[in-house]
């Protein structure tokens, strides 16, 4: 009989031991698959010390059960959960002793998130009967040791009963042209009819607001913005607006209909003071200038005029609930990012997918001219389409249009469109370059309730093609938000054709098999029917290499980008109870801050692959809707 000795056992374990070995000297090295939740073995609802759900635990027990289930369940990987905390309490059942509504349940209401200097402010969602203030939190000053310290509250917007939802905060600290540090918060609130914002003064040294700007009402749903700071004139601050319900009639313009983005001025561009109120300075609307209808229909077969939506109804779900199938596409704008220089601007625009806005009148002319119409440039988009028809005699103005889709730059258009070609032919020839300037997956790919939701470019890695002589970037991290199954995935696309953007990469996490997630859990480890934890792909924070992207009940992924056609995924953070992470992640100091929105703030710090290449301590707040680093 042959024996095997110890030595002669470890040589022939070792390979086994060793799954991958990393010959390319990546920095990320070997990676295992993309992190499959646990859905089932994730509880939803509040748990004890040793992980099992009870209503009643302490928040001792609650906070120390969830650790535990952290580790069992492997839900943090390359990130280290450094703080969670509370926005929103729980309350005591007085007939059960049962603990509900807070953050520790799985609860809570989060939802905006602003970081300048010291000062954390936290929105909610609301609703009626709930007027929960925006939190108003203070970094201490070793913020890893210490959690972040409630110091007031900023309190609910509400009409009536109607709480208002503070789904955007933004907040910025800037010097002004005397040498002074300013602090200026954005709000961005509402229902799903009506939109409203508003900018405080806030003290630098307490995190607390000494006056407020007027409501600014968009006659309908404002949605996401974007925080612009001017880098050749430090007092300025605009803010980039998108809107929801657009396509309403304007309140203030008879005749015209509501906008899809509006730019407003937040200071005064000479003094770098808050304005009393925001000063409008110009806007955009897709439709206008030939792009799709708002809430377009299919005809009596489904057929929409860019085709037909998959139709996945048949196939139902553990709830008998059936997959993806849409007869809607609204073709709104959701979100935006900017460049620093102003010029270009970078547009989610749900189904009518994704292209890039000339911005540069924007960014080179004072507020004063261009709220006074005094520019040079057309304050709204030209009107060239009316009920899908072409006026072609007014294609050219649309390149005057302080707003307008890159495409209209184009020489060989504008030369063709100038030509003696005929009005049916020039229609035509503007149209195809209009659609093909936006990456449209939609239909066929499902996009119920958004479509492209979040586009961010990619710093430091400008395009290396001809002509590129201001280093604009080479690639945009797309979100696609989906709440169907199957779900939506993140995209990698190439803008070194501004005209022409194209896929040519993406990410995904196993739910977006449509087998996967009609097989998802519904039941808690205990049983018990769940709780129903919205999944889809949401706001991504970007850096040259690496994208932190919240993913709702997915949690917040850390995606590797240094082969933009082929990301993967190197870190992630799940929290318990099972939660939404939403806004868009925010660091400072090395330390990454998001909200979910039913269990609070949650704070971490990345330790894995390309760690070093994040800005650390001193480096100023990054994240992927404002002006980036900013104070």
């Amino acid at each position: 009989m042959f024996l095997l000795t110890a030595p002669l056992l470890s040589a022939l374990a070792a390979p086994l031991a060793a799954e991958c070995v990393d010959y390319s000297k990546d920095p990320a090295g070997c990676q295992p698959s993309t992190f499959d939740t646990p859905i089932g073995q994730m509880p939803s609802v509040r748990v004890n010390a040793k992980g099992e759900i009870d209503p009643f635990s302490s928040e001792q027990d609650a906070r120390a059960g969830v650790a535990r289930l952290e580790k069992e369940l492997h839900l943090f990987r390359n990130m280290e959960h450094i703080h969670w905390v509370l926005t929103v309490p729980s309350t005591k059942d007085p007939a059960t002793g049962a603990w509900r509504g807070g953050d520790l349940d799985a609860a809570g209401d989060g939802r905006g998130l602003g970081i300048a200097g010291n000062c954390i402010f936290v929105g909610h969602q609301n609703g009626p009967g709930r007027k929960h203030a925006i939190n108003i939190f203070k970094i201490q000053p070793d913020p890893e040791k210490q959690p972040p310290m409630q110091v007031g509250e900023i309190p609910a917007m509400f009409e009536g009963n109607q709480g208002f939802d503070d789904r955007e905060l933004r907040g910025l600290v800037y010097k002004t042209s005397q040498g002074e540090d300013r602090y200026l918060l954005a709000r961005n609130a509402g229902t799903n009819t009506i939109g409203r914002m508003e900018t405080y003064w806030i003290d630098i040294n307490t995190c607390l607001p000494m006056s407020k700007s007027e409501i600014t009402d968009f006659g309908g749903q404002s949605h996401e913005f974007f925080l612009w700071h001017d880098p050749a004139n430090t007092n300025r601050v605009l803010i980039y607006m998108t809107n929801w319900t657009s396509g309403l009639p304007d309140q203030e313009h008879p005749g015209l209909k509501t906008p899809d983005l509006f730019v407003l001025a937040a200071t005064d561009e000479n003094t770098g003071e808050m304005l009393p109120k925001a000063k409008l300075l110009a806007t955009f609307t897709l439709q206008e200038v030939g792009g799709p209808p708002v809430n377009e229909k299919p005809d009596a077969t489904g057929l929409f005029s860019d085709g037909r939506f998959l139709d996945f109804s048949d196939n139902k779900n553990l709830l008998g609930r059936g997959g993806n199938f849409q007869n809607n596409e609204q073709n709104r704008l959701h979100s935006l990012s900017v460049l620093d220089d102003g010029e270009r601007a970078y547009i989610a625009g749900t189904t009518a997918g994704f292209y890039v806005l000339d911005t540069e009148a924007i960014a080179h002319h004072r507020d004063a001219e261009l709220a006074a119409g005094a520019a040079g440039c057309n304050q709204r988009s030209t009107i060239v389409s009316v009920n899908g028809a072409i006026d072609s005699s007014r294609l050219p103005v649309v390149a005057n249009d302080c707003l307008h889709m890159v495409i209209n730059n184009d020489p060989g258009l504008k030369a063709y469109l100038a030509s003696n070609a005929s009005d049916q032919a020039k229609a035509q020839r503007y149209l195809v370059l209009l659609t093909r300037s936006r990456f449209d997956v939609y239909p066929p790919v499902n996009a119920t309730p958004t479509g492209t939701h979040s586009a961010v470019f990619v710093p430091n890695r400008p395009a290396q093609v001809k002509g590129n002589t201001k280093g604009r970037p080479a690639y945009v991290w797309l979100t696609d938000e989906n709440g169907g199954c199957p779900l939506n995935y993140a995209r990698m696309v190439s803008v070194e054709s501004e005209i022409t953007p194209i896929m040519v990469g993406a990410f995904s996490i196993p739910d977006n098999q449509l087998d996967e997630c009609l097989t998802q859990a519904i039941t808690e480890p205990n049983g018990a029917r769940r709780q129903i934890v919205a999944q889809q792909n949401h706001n991504p924070t970007v850096f040259k290499n690496l994208v932190f992207n919240t993913w709702y009940g997915h949690g917040l992924r850390v995606i590797d980008i240094s082969i933009p056609q082929t990301p993967r995924e190197v870190g992630y953070a799940l929290t318990l109870p099972h939660g939404i992470a939403r806004t868009y992640p925010v660091f400072r100091d090395g330390l990454i801050y998001w909200v979910d929105n039913k269990t609070g703030l949650h704070v971490a710090k990345y330790t894995g692959p390309r760690a070093n290449e994040l800005p650390g301590p001193g480096s100023g707040v990054y994240e992927g809707n404002a002006t980036s680093p900013h104070r």
